[in-house]
């Protein structure tokens, strides 16, 4: 299995690509619905290569970590 530092590797890698995507598709003249899924997919993958890359360092963000998680209290739960 690959380590920490790894994966933080692998994930810079993916959002230059898809920052590179962005901006050919931008000179190409894509409309903002096009490019929207892209932008989409860069804002993840960039949260998650800065919360591995920090992860022994800093503390975790509640958007993309399981950071404040509250399980249900129902009776019929089984």
């Amino acid at each position: 299995m690959a380590s920490m530092k790894e994966l933080v590797l692998e994930y810079r890698k993916a959002s230059a690509r898809l920052a590179m995507r962005i901006a050919e598709k931008k000179a190409a003249g894509a409309s903002p619905a096009e490019l929207r899924p892209l932008q989409e997919a860069l804002k993840d993958v960039r949260a998650v290569q800065r919360l591995m890359d920090g992860y022994y360092d800093i503390p975790r963000s509640p958007d993309v970590a399981a950071v404040g998680w509250r399980a249900r209290r129902v009776s019929d739960d089984h």
